[in-house]
């Protein structure tokens, strides 16, 4: 007998803790502006740790130098577990490489400042339909198609960045070219580049375990498929997620990822710690 308001407005109670908000509109999951995840950063090692939180992905960083920084826009899509989804995240650093000896080597780079953020747009399809569409001024924009199951090979990103200045825009596109994207395989007009993320140019973190990408897979599949069957009867997102939260509390909470969220955040903070281990043995 509750009302949709009342319905989202109890799902996002739920989901901000963890960094995300729900979209009546479009019926998606999305990021918010300041969500924990923005303090820690960003090093290629979250990659390397996606299939241990279900997460099967295919990634596409960007690196390039602007303003005496590093920078890296970073692309992202397929399957977070019991959704699919697609992100756009841009960071900085000016500080050298860190070296966790075991861990990691390489740039940790932090999330923008407001005064950074870029306008971001995307259109995400899979097999020519359109999932999500996701706009906005922001530094990491998301959306997440609860329930859905997709092949990360399946799915498209067409992505617009609108830079503050020509400088940054051809910064980026050289970044661009080294990624392996050629001249034919992007639109520059002004300071906007428009990029089709299809087929990754770089080398994927679960190359070397596809094994564990193929199970990762097929549980993502079992539970997605759980999900729809006990759900048919429904037809918008919230009251399937809202069903579930009622009836089947232990689905509800994979389907959220509250029980990966707190291993998730205690990942982000023992890099973080290392990282400022290793920068003050560096100083």
């Amino acid at each position: 007998m509750r009302s949709p308001k009342e319905k989202a407005e109890e799902l996002n109670r739920d989901l901000e803790p963890f960094g995300f908000l729900y979209d009546e509109k479009q019926d998606i999951v999305y990021s918010g502006m300041y969500p924990w995840q923005r303090e820690l950063g960003y090093c290629r090692l979250y990659d390397r740790a996606a299939l241990a939180l279900n997460m099967a992905i295919q990634s596409e960083p960007v690196y390039f130098e602007y303003d005496n920084r590093r920078w890296l826009i970073e692309f992202w899509k397929g399957q977070y577990g019991m959704a699919t989804g697609a992100e756009v995240g841009i960071y900085v650093t000016d500080k050298n490489d860190i070296l966790i000896p075991g861990v990691f080597e390489g740039p940790f780079f932090d999330c923008v400042k407001d005064e950074e953020r870029i306008k971001m747009q995307y259109l995400l399809y899979e097999d020519r339909q359109l999932i999500a569409y996701r706009e906005d001024l922001h530094w990491w924009l998301t959306a997440f198609d609860v329930g859905r199951f997709s092949k990360p090979k399946q799915l498209i990103m067409r992505i617009q960045l609108t830079f503050p200045s020509l400088g940054m825009r051809n910064a980026f596109l050289d970044g661009l070219e080294k990624a392996g994207y050629g001249k034919d395989s992007y639109r520059a007009y002004r300071t906007s580049v428009q990029i089709t993320f299809s087929r990754p140019k770089s080398g994927q973190p679960y190359d070397r375990v596809r094994i564990v990408f193929f199970v990762v897979q097929y549980l993502n599949r079992l539970y997605c498929r759980l999900f729809l069957r006990l759900t048919k009867d429904f037809i918008k997102t919230l009251d399937k997620i809202d069903y579930i939260r009622f009836l089947f509390p232990w689905l509800y909470r994979r389907l959220t990822g509250f029980a990966k969220a707190d291993k998730l955040r205690e990942m982000y903070l023992e890099i973080v710690r290392k990282k400022e281990e290793a920068e003050e043995v560096g100083k």
